[in-house]
């Protein structure tokens, strides 16, 4: 086969890192596309340090992402068998996983059916992931105030009491859908056909990391990232990846200040949180062995 080739093995890595590259031109077309509007229909003048915060920023941004990385994914899909292959395959595990109970409901296999069992089990992982990174973050920014100084700006800008609507919108709901399809779709898709797949999935993840730009979000991207590698992996899709997303990115709102007030409540919440999201993580991941 030609990707078993040196040489191509190389290029589909280089391809993996195309889309992320691409976002960066998205965020800077995003950016002046941004100014533009404020300043041609709203009539007001914005920085260059309150644009990049903009919620018309954030709703070009990730509905370019939707667009471009989304249409390059069906694409990929329509023409490459091998990423139909890794769907049918996961399929096929996921029918023997649940045949047992299948064939006693006289039911056939529904891949939606399937993941709306798990919803709950995705919720609970989502929020306990957001309150585990937030309490660790909360002690960690009392250890060292001024690594944690710019990060903390960049959060209350996102979610902050005066956030406005389309940044809410954007942030909460067109983020992840853009970001699954840029990391879990077309760059994992390019990955695997260059390295195993657990490298493949480590690849996206670190990208995801870089795409952040951000030291403190790169180290919990990072975390998250295999996550929601591993998941997009086994599922041979990217929405259930997408609805986890969402839900982490959603629950940074719901975080109750109190719980991250001093550091014995933000310590006790990460601990709390991580012992809850450990197993859920196996439960989701879990792979049953049939004889």
């Amino acid at each position: 086969m030609l990707t078993d080739r040196p040489n191509a093995k190389g290029l589909q890595l280089f391809y993996a890192a195309v889309p992320l590259l691409l976002s960066f031109i998205i965020s800077m077309v995003s950016f002046f596309a941004a100014v533009f509007i404020r300043g041609f229909y709203y009539h007001t003048n914005i920085s260059e340090e309150s644009a990049a915060d903009d919620g018309i920023f954030y709703l070009i941004n990730y509905g370019m992402q939707i667009i471009i990385f989304g249409g390059w994914y069906y694409w990929l899909k329509q023409r490459d068998p091998d990423l139909q292959a890794s769907g049918e395959a996961s399929e096929k595990k996921a029918k023997k996983r649940s045949k047992a109970s299948a064939e006693a409901e006289g039911k056939a296999w529904n891949p939606v059916a399937y993941w709306a069992k798990r919803l709950p089990l995705l919720i609970i992982l989502g929020y306990a992931l957001q309150l585990g990174v937030s309490g660790i973050i909360a002690v960690l920014s009392e250890a060292f105030p001024s690594l944690f100084s710019s990060y903390k700006e960049l959060i209350q800008s996102l979610a902050g009491s005066g956030v406005d609507w389309l940044t809410f919108v954007a942030v909460s709901f067109l983020a992840p859908i853009g970001e699954e399809f840029l990391f879990r779709g077309v760059t994992f898709h390019f990955a695997k056909k260059a390295l195993p797949a657990k490298w493949a999935i480590l690849l996206q993840a670190v990208l995801f990391g870089v795409y952040h730009l951000n030291v403190i979000q790169f180290v919990y991207a990072l975390g998250i990232g295999i996550l929601l590698g591993m998941l997009a992996h086994q599922a041979g899709s990217v929405v259930p990846g997408i609805v986890l997303h969402m839900i982490i990115n959603l629950s940074a709102y719901l975080v109750p200040s109190v719980f991250l007030d001093n550091i014995p409540k933000a310590a006790f919440t990460a601990a709390f949180s991580i012992a809850i999201a450990i197993p859920c993580c196996i439960l989701l991941l879990k792979r049953k062995k049939h004889n």
